[in-house]
């Protein structure tokens, strides 16, 4: 039998066609074309289409104003009300004025200065974008209300690239939801079992507007009573005029100007990520090596921020939130056998900088409070205020006050050859049980990448403070204990640094961080330090790393460290390579740590369990300083409902048995869902009625028996596609689309939606009751009137069928037939059945 010339599907037809019709669409300007100038005489085959009028006319468009999405450079920028007229030439185009475009993020400044544009262009003048631009292009989808915009990225304004109108900004859906961190462990020594479990949460409700928070946590062991702790429950919101965040319960007071605190009240003030070019928040890297399978805690100002269990070797941590801009972090590592290593990270701002013209400003009142029982809680109240003077300089001040303690600021940024400076003074007094103190603290604070040499000071800092100056902290702290007891490390001088080096592509990259600091009432000085170097030849990799941490004193090492040692070195080298060229082969890790104890080795295999990215493996064993040796194994899993995860490790006296669970659960409209970790903007996205989809590239991620899948974030304030895989989707499965964008505001919890239509597929061969063909280009109908394909050549269409019998109408010109079809019973990989329908 000979093979078919060709068959065209529907798809295909309005791909040709469309590619046909890019002779007609050059530009921005969308023309009524006459059907003659298509001749369809050039379409071949076994039959010729009898009416493509609907593909021919799809993109005509009539004189008038639609709202449409305005799509710049493929990002949604807007979404307005467009006047569409008629030109001289008959031609149907947008109506884009000076405003307009200036509004979408074009550099209209630029244009006139270059004399494309006349500065005094009447308000409702319509601008031919590609007569001063020729390289841009402007075209409207009718289909989808969508204006799509796109100019070279060098004609756009820079303070406006990936901002989107607030028009467009999602506040979400309705819903409440649960983000947890639970670990839990049996250690047995010595035969005695010590169980210890701890439990983060981060809880949240949203109602319209409004989101409502708790950050609490539970801790429990076999020597001690279960502890619960809530560190946080707010209510928070935009201020969209102000391009502010409004809150309302227990927050932290802004840092920019006063060392953040801890207090109960309200509080407005500036979120930049809802301008353009925004400033992201700074978040610090957490570097360490374990020994062994360990529990890593991280803690600012003694609320633990972060629990996970790490294997042996080196980590890396770069998902911590600090809570409050300021304040040390101290790392807590607690090793398989009990063995317990502490060290602090320096933790500050930035240099204070903002552009010209600019500002952000805090403003705070409310009650004091630290969370402990014996602290008095004063009244407070706090301003801030930066501004951008000039390109160069920015200014910034602020007060606080509160019951016997007053503060102000004053200070300036600069924007040199030599990288961002700014420096700035505070001016003290503190009234309290302990007397009158007075004092200054001055601040210099440095950030800059040297491009020749690939450096990046992410952080420098200096900070001196006399004898007599207090912060909030201290002065409560004064007012609180008793003269004879011992207080806090009240610091004379604290310098901070951060520097990454790069090596360049094959030599590697080299890190230092470092901190120093001295007291006026303590001896001896806190001192921090991690350097390291990171490097790799083809695929294996190696590094060195360096960890000292020294402390005046037990008062300086915070809150319950189960360490009596002042200081502590460690060096570690590691080398990790694999066992094979596939991607997902395992790898080998060998590392080689020594500190004050000796020196200890480790060995390890991991690698993705039958090569699947969900699930992944880790077994090893090694030698410690005291000649003890010992072996673990550890076994993760990314699964639609959490991240979870299971340990094992044995020495010669103990042995330790880990788990962990990393999720969320979230109630809304359309049921409730467990999923992975989610940050603070996440979306929800539903395929209508269909289970099993995987969405985008994330690992273990798909739809569950409501439809619904939990994406674990989202950037507030800007364009998110949600993009469903749709690779393992089954034949019985029609998506009108695969893709969406959210634009969610901080702390929503959007909803993307697709429409999926289930169903059975046929392959329905269609002839008249005459016996004549039913013509190429016919269009086929389900009983409802929803078309489903075009009959091709060969007189054949490929339909998606919710019901396993009914009829199928056809239509052409001004001719319709009815053909009834029955679907046989399904047969195991069967993906579609092949019937010949009589039409009449």
């Amino acid at each position: 039998m000979q093979a078919p010339l060709w068959r065209l599907s529907q798809l295909s037809l309005a791909m040709a066609l469309g590619l046909s019709g890019q002779a007609f669409a050059q530009g921005e300007s969308t023309k009524q074309i006459p059907l003659l100038a298509y001749n369809t005489a050039f379409i071949q085959g076994l039959g010729q289409p009898e009416d493509l009028k609907q593909f021919i006319e799809g993109n005509s468009i009539l004189p008038g104003t639609y709202r449409v999405d305005i799509h710049v450079n493929r990002a949604l920028s807007g979404r307005q009300d467009v006047m569409f007229e008629q030109r001289s030439g008959g031609e149907v185009s947008p109506c884009l004025t000076f405003e307009m475009l200036r509004n979408l993020g074009l550099d209209m400044d630029a244009l006139v200065s270059a004399g494309k544009l006349d500065a005094n262009l009447a308000p409702t003048t319509c601008i031919d974008l590609k007569a001063i631009i020729p390289e841009a292009n402007v075209d409207y989808e009718p289909n989808l209300l969508r204006l799509n915009i796109n100019v070279p990225q060098v004609t756009m304004s820079r303070a406006s690239r990936g901002y989107i109108d607030a028009a467009l900004w999602d506040e979400g859906v309705t819903a409440a939801f649960s983000n947890y961190s639970l670990s839990g462990s049996r250690r047995k020594t010595d035969g005695r079992n010590n169980d210890s479990m701890f439990l983060n949460m981060r809880n949240g409700v949203n109602i319209g507007p409004w989101r409502l928070r708790n950050e609490s946590s539970y801790s429990d062991t076999s020597y001690g009573k279960g502890e619960f702790n809530s560190n946080r429950n707010y209510a928070q919101r935009d201020i969209t005029s102000l391009k502010s965040q409004l809150t309302l319960g227990e927050t932290y007071t802004n840092s920019d100007i006063f060392d953040s605190v801890r207090f109960r009240g309200a509080q407005l003030g500036s979120d930049l990520a809802m301008l353009p070019e925004s400033e992201r928040g700074y978040a610090p890297v957490i570097r360490g090596v374990a020994n062994s399978n360990a529990t890593v805690e991280v803690k600012q100002n003694g609320y633990v921020l972060y629990n996970t269990n790490v294997s042996a070797g080196p980590f890396e941590l770069t998902d911590i939130y600090p809570t409050g801009s300021n304040g040390d972090l101290e790392i807590v590592i607690t090793e398989a056998d009990g063995q317990v290593r502490t060290f602090t990270q320096a933790f500050a701002s930035l240099p204070v900088m903002t552009r010209k013209g600019t500002y952000r400003y805090s403003l705070d009142v409310g009650q004091y409070d630290d969370q402990r029982e014996d602290s008095e809680k004063p009244l407070l109240g706090t301003g801030n205020l930066v501004y951008g003077l000039t390109d160069d300089v920015t200014v910034f001040g602020g007060v606080m006050l509160s019951d016997g303690f007053s503060a102000a600021n004053g200070g300036a940024g600069f924007n040199t050859p030599l990288g961002a400076v700014s420096l700035d003074a505070t001016q003290s007094s503190s009234k309290t049980r302990q007397g009158n103190n007075a004092g200054q603290s001055v601040r210099f604070l440095y950030s800059k990448t040297l491009s020749d040499t690939s450096t990046t000071f992410t952080l420098a800092g200096y900070r001196y403070s006399t004898e007599g100056y207090r912060t909030l902290d201290e002065h409560v702290d004064d007012d609180r204990r008793d003269v004879w007891n011992q207080p806090r490390g009240r610091a004379r001088s604290k310098f901070n640094l951060t520097v990454n080096q790069s090596l360049g592509r094959e030599l590697g990259s080299l890190y230092l961080s470092a901190s120093d600091q001295d007291y006026w009432n303590l001896t001896g000085r806190t001192r921090t330090l991690q350097a390291g170097y990171n490097g790799h030849w083809q695929s294996v990799n190696y590094s060195l790393n360096l960890s000292h941490s020294r402390y005046a004193d037990n008062f300086s090492r915070g809150y319950n460290s189960g360490t009596t040692r002042d200081r502590d070195t460690q060096v570690s080298v590691s080398v990790s390579f694999p066992f094979g060229s596939e991607s997902r082969a395992p790898r080998a890790n060998l590392y080689a740590t020594h500190d004050s104890n000796g020196s200890s080795t480790r060995g390890s295999v991991s690698g993705y369990v039958a090569g699947r990215d969900d699930l992944t493996y880790s077994v090893g064993g090694g030698r410690t300083a005291t000649g003890e040796t010992s072996g673990e194994g550890n076994i993760s899993a990314k699964t639609p409902y959490a991240n979870v995860g299971a340990g094992y490790s044995q020495g010669s006296n103990y042995k330790t048995v880990n788990v962990s669970a990393r999720g969320s659960v979230v109630a809304h409209g359309g049921g409730i869902n467990f999923g992975q970790p989610v940050g603070e903007t996440f979306t929800l996205a539903e395929v209508e009625n269909t289970a099993g989809v995987k969405v985008g590239n994330y690992a273990g991620i798909k739809t569950a028996g409501n439809g619904y899948a939990i994406i674990p974030n989202a950037q507030p304030y800007r364009g998110n596609w949600v993009n469903l895989n749709t690779q393992d989707l089954g034949a019985d499965v029609d998506l009108e689309s695969t893709s969406q964008q959210v634009i969610p505001r901080r702390g929503a919890i959007t909803k993307a939606s697709f429409k999926a239509k289930t169903g059975r597929r046929l392959e329905a061969r269609f002839t008249q009751a005459d016996g004549t063909k039913v013509p190429f280009g016919a269009v086929v109908e389900d009983d409802a009137g929803r078309q489903l394909a075009i009959v091709d050549p060969q007189q054949a269409a490929l339909v998606l069928l919710e019901k396993p019998e009914g009829l199928l109408k056809v239509k052409w010109g001004e001719k319709t037939c009815s053909a009834a079809y029955s679907l046989a019973d399904t047969k195991a990989g069967e993906n579609y059945q092949s019937q010949t329908l009589t039409c009449q």
